[in-house]
């Protein structure tokens, strides 16, 4: 059995890797997917699959918010509280620079949309967190642009895996820091950050890929990059209006979360297709 990792689109005539994939599937009895998207892909070719989304230490990434004050959260970052003061923080934390070519963008996760997301913006309304290591060209475009940021680590010219790696433990708190995540990647099995942002009521925007749909309101998940940008654009314009809406879909989408990637319910679908593929004939 095989899972994909990454997201194997077969009805795209140029994906890079389908030779690759066949290869593979010739070998494979079943594969496992981590999202509906991929696995109507796999439907539609005949390739035989199984659910399982990937899953998250939901008792680390669970609301923070309760438990400490903002104040405390930018104290342990070393964040100026002037920094973000009537301000949105908008969050992302993947790595958006190649390790083979630092000022090169990684096409996977799309840095250029969160640029253009964050150009059209009001720069007295928020400000950008970064997290991790080889965040490189993202905020090489946030100076270009006068994009307003604060990037948790030391910047650097060089490689900065090493330097500016957090430990996962630190990730629940940084998320607890948001009013928004923003998900701008053009291909994915994942993210992860979706599981997490949503386990920790973190509200989070997507682009339409991996498992985005299968976990974050439909309303806010995108196709459409203009609307995208409009719909961000509204929020933090009127984010006191907008603020009450969507505490609602923030504890739907919660509920969703511990409900399908639950121990039991992980354990559960992996015990079925156990049973299943044992007595299944390729």
């Amino acid at each position: 059995m095989v899972t994909t990792s990454n997201f194997v689109n077969l009805d795209d005539e140029n994906y890079i890797l389908k030779d690759t994939f066949h290869k593979v599937d010739k070998i494979a009895k079943a594969w496992i997917v981590p999202s509906t998207k991929q696995k109507d892909i796999f439907d539609k070719h005949g390739i035989h699959s199984y659910y399982q989304p990937f899953t998250i230490d939901i008792n680390l990434f669970s609301p923070l918010k309760e438990r400490y004050s903002k104040k405390e959260l930018l104290h342990q970052f070393n964040i100026p509280e002037d920094v973000v003061i009537n301000k949105l923080i908008i969050g992302s934390f993947q790595r958006d620079s190649l390790g083979s070519n630092l000022k090169k963008p990684k096409w996977q996760k799309g840095p250029e949309l969160l640029i253009q997301l964050l150009k059209g913006l009001p720069r007295d309304k928020f400000i950008l967190l970064l997290a991790g290591p080889r965040r490189h060209f993202v905020i090489s475009q946030c100076k270009k642009y006068n994009i307003p940021y604060f990037f948790v680590g030391k910047e650097s010219l060089e490689d900065d895996v090493k330097q500016n790696s957090l430990e996962i433990t630190q990730m629940p708190k940084l998320y607890a820091l948001l009013d928004i995540y923003l998900v701008t990647s053009s291909s994915e099995g994942g993210p992860k950050a979706v599981l997490e942002s949503i386990a920790s009521k973190t509200f989070i925007m997507s682009t339409d890929v991996g498992l985005s749909k299968d976990f974050i309101d439909n309303k806010f998940v995108f196709s459409d990059s203009i609307e995208y940008k409009n719909t961000l654009f509204a929020l933090v314009k009127n984010d006191d209006s907008y603020r009450a809406s969507y505490k609602e879909i923030i504890e739907e989408q919660y509920k969703k979360v511990i409900k399908i990637i639950g121990n039991e319910a992980m354990d559960c679908r992996l015990f079925e297709i156990y049973r299943e593929i044992l007595n299944y004939k390729k």
